[in-house]
């Protein structure tokens, strides 16, 4: 009896915290301070800015660039390449999004095919290999512009670009990599279809990361909230305005104003979020690690493997022993960079995702790709 009384008093304590606004649970507080959860999600913003990319936070300069050589194209004959290199999160996707948006804005007769090149391996519905319809599908087409995103998924990417500059007679292929994929690939690549321009994507500055979040919060919320400027320039510090962090970052905030009971667009928000996220100090954290560390990263990077690299991987391809490369391994975790993960007897080790872009960054200023 005294056990009912109790948890019907905690309902009705519960109850009449809802009723005053003292909600506990994280999406009715969403509701209430005007933002929607469901918008509130990474796929849901990403699904908006390639629907709506003239919203997006895009590389202007490098769109102008590649607007002009597709002009060029559209009048010529031939096959033209631009890679678009850029970190990971950057925005490759967004601007190939982008770049098919524009080019159907514009309506001209010049068609635009977008692919995945990890689907390439891949089965369609009927079972039959998805490759095959690409083909086909290109097959139709005397002229076109090509699209083909995360190049490094398909292992035979070098044959992949063959097949589509021979299928289509004049074609224009965009295609984008990470820095360390596109060094070790370039070559190769250079063989199978020339290149005409590189476009290399940076960070976005201050001004134009603080217009992006400012965007983001105002779709979420369909413009009901709003918060200071001072919020969204912590966010911008601590993110290196890369997009995928500062949007990574914006909505571990809101979490973070929730559970720890702040103010909207309180900038204490963002803090203990990079916290959480372990982006404390991560640029100060990349940059002092050591070359062998470095380069033990770099491997970890060119896994095509999801889970990254089993260290026993990493002892062939460093020439090292066993010892040497675990005690690295082990300093990696405790540094907050890698992380480990159990697959069966298999152990594999993967750079904590935050901080991928980052070491890329640094990687990419380096110059040469050592691994």
């Amino acid at each position: 009896m005294g056990g009912g009384n109790e948890k019907r008093n905690q309902f009705r304590d519960a109850f009449e915290r809802g009723q005053k606004g003292e909600i506990s649970n994280y999406e009715a507080w969403l509701k209430e301070k005007g933002v929607r959860p469901k918008r509130a999600t990474a796929e849901y913003v990403t699904r908006y800015f390639h629907e709506n990319p003239e919203e997006a936070p895009n590389h202007d300069d490098q769109l102008e660039d590649i607007a002009e050589f597709i002009g060029f194209f559209s009048e010529r004959d031939g096959t033209y390449h631009i890679p678009i290199v850029g970190v990971n999160g950057i925005g490759k996707t967004q601007l190939l999004h982008t770049i098919r948006h524009m080019l159907e804005s514009l309506g001209t007769d010049l068609p635009s095919k977008l692919y995945e090149a990890g689907r390439f391996k891949e089965d369609n519905h009927q079972g039959e290999p998805y490759w095959e319809d690409v083909l086909y599908e290109l097959s139709e087409l005397e002229r076109a512009v090509v699209l083909v995103d995360n190049c490094y998924e398909d292992k035979r990417i070098k044959h992949s670009l063959e097949k589509i500059s021979e299928t289509v007679e004049n074609s224009f292929i965009i295609t984008t990599w990470t820095p360390e994929q596109w060094r070790m690939n370039q070559e190769e690549i250079n063989e199978a279809v020339q290149v005409s321009k590189e476009a290399e994507l940076t960070p976005l500055n201050e001004k134009d990361t603080v217009r992006a979040l400012r965007k983001t919060l105002e779709i979420i919320s369909e413009g009901s909230v709003e918060v200071e400027d001072e919020f969204y320039r912590r966010i911008y510090k601590k993110s290196l305005g890369i997009p995928s962090l500062f949007h990574t970052l914006l909505r571990a905030s809101l979490k973070e104003t929730f559970l720890k009971e702040l103010e909207l667009g309180d900038a204490k928000a963002v803090d203990s979020a990079v916290e959480k996220l372990d982006l404390d100090d991560a640029e100060e954290r990349i940059y002092d690690l050591s070359e062998k560390k470095i380069t033990i990263l770099k491997h970890i990077l060119l896994s095509r493997h999801p889970q990254g690299r089993r260290p026993s991987e990493l002892v062939e391809l460093m020439d090292k022993d066993k010892s040497t490369i675990s005690y690295h391994l082990q300093n990696l975790i405790s540094d907050r960079v890698l992380q480990k993960e159990k697959a069966g007897r298999s152990t594999f080790y993967s750079i904590h995702e935050p901080l991928k872009p980052i070491l890329q960054l640094r990687v990419n200023g380096e110059g040469e790709i050592h691994a």
